[in-house]
């Protein structure tokens, strides 16, 4: 109980530890520049969503988050001048600026979207920052006194905001992360069974669960989705070529991300991947409807239920920009449906690769994990829309 107690008294730790949560990952020059800038466009929007909520620490992470990846793609001396490097007396550290192989010569709507609120976040960012440096330093305060006072069965009275930080807070100063990864087998695809099940039992000494536990919103899919994308995608599957399809949906009050919608764009299948097409589209019919994007769903017509090193590239894209974003895979033949996101390892490792196509990754089962916390609910009305 003294570790966590000297976190929470520690305002100047914490904030370390919320910025350390903003931090991103090497950016991929295999993934298309344009996706990128959709992603940081959403990423603006998911901000305002929790500015709404008055999620206050986790708007700051994706405002934070965002001007990062901005910085990181715009290599122009405005955008790298030093009042955007700092955030009070935090460097945001972003030396070195990779340059993605599509980035000279590029434009496009949402690259001068991403850039044009560039300032907007960075000062949104700074004020947050402001807001929750008071916010530590009130409850620092009250958990100092609440110490002076505390019996062995003593509660501290503070915000609920700060349970992760009493539950987790011997994790704070390990950054080795360890994860599993389990496929679950369904006897059919109406059977959406609670995939709900305490992440905490998984919890060990690991950096990347105590930002987990904060970072991530709870994600519910709509409970038809995933059979009527099968429906859809049985002409191909029957012929053993893949159908990919992009998750989308909308964000909730509670911290809620709610996933309604397949999109299902142009594409180029084969019996083991799925290039996609004119993503434009799918943008557009995204504004359109309000959505944003959550995550990717494809089919294994001859295979099991997992990440190929294809498919860990493809998802690190979705998940560098928003960490709750999924990545669920329909093999029907096996009847199975596995729902994963990358480890902290699989992050580090596939956002560095530079290899192409399929190729080998030393014990990639530690790359990604099953997401038991992402459950099916039968209320909410499902999509599939289908763009070829």
């Amino acid at each position: 109980m003294a570790q966590n107690i000297d976190v929470i008294c520690d305002p100047n730790l914490r904030m370390r530890i919320t910025l350390n949560m903003a931090s991103t990952q090497e950016v991929s020059p295999t993934v298309p520049i344009n996706r990128y800038y959709r992603s940081l466009n959403e990423i603006y929007r998911v901000a305002g969503f929790c500015m709404e909520d008055k999620d206050y620490e986790r708007a700051f992470i994706y405002y934070m988050r965002f001007v990062r990846f901005v910085l990181n793609f715009s290599l122009s001396k405005d955008y790298s001048s030093k009042q955007y490097l700092q955030i009070g007396d935090n460097n945001l550290t972003v030396e070195g600026l990779p340059k993605h192989k599509q980035y000279k010569g590029f434009s496009s709507a949402e690259k001068t979207k991403a850039e044009t609120v560039l300032r907007d976040a960075f000062m949104k960012a700074e004020a947050l920052k402001e807001r929750l440096k008071k916010k530590y330093e009130e409850e620092a305060i009250l958990a100092k006194q609440n110490l002076e006072r505390a019996s062995a069965d003593y509660k501290l009275h503070i915000t609920p905001s700060v349970i992760w930080l009493i539950q987790n807070a011997a994790l704070i100063r390990k950054k080795d992360a360890s994860s599993d990864h389990d496929v679950k087998t369904r006897s059919g695809f109406l059977d959406t069974a609670d995939y709900k099940k305490s992440c905490s039992a998984a919890v060990d000494s690991s950096f990347v669960r105590v930002n987990r536990i904060l970072d991530h919103k709870e994600v519910v899919v709509a409970g038809d989705l995933v059979e009527n994308f099968v429906r859809l995608a049985q002409i191909n599957t029957s012929r053993n070529v893949e159908t990919c399809g992009i998750l989308c949906g909308s964000l909730i009050s509670g911290g809620v991300c709610r996933i309604t919608h397949a999109v299902v764009p142009k594409q180029t299948g084969a019996a083991d991947s799925c290039d996609t097409h004119n993503e434009e589209e799918v943008f557009a019919y995204q504004d359109v409807n309000n959505l944003i994007t959550l995550g990717w769903i494809h089919t294994h017509p001859s295979q099991t239920a997992f990440l190929s090193s294809v498919d860990l590239h493809t998802h690190c894209s979705y998940q560098l920009m928003l960490s709750e974003a999924i990545a669920i895979v329909v093999a029907p033949k096996f009847n199975e449906v596995g729902i994963f996101r990358l480890s902290e390892r699989g992050m580090k490792e596939i956002s560095g690769c530079r290899k192409t196509g399929f190729h080998p990754h030393e014990d990639s089962a530690a790359l990604f994990f099953y997401c038991h916390d992402v459950r099916f609910e039968n209320s909410l009305a499902a999509v599939v829309v289908d763009l070829r």
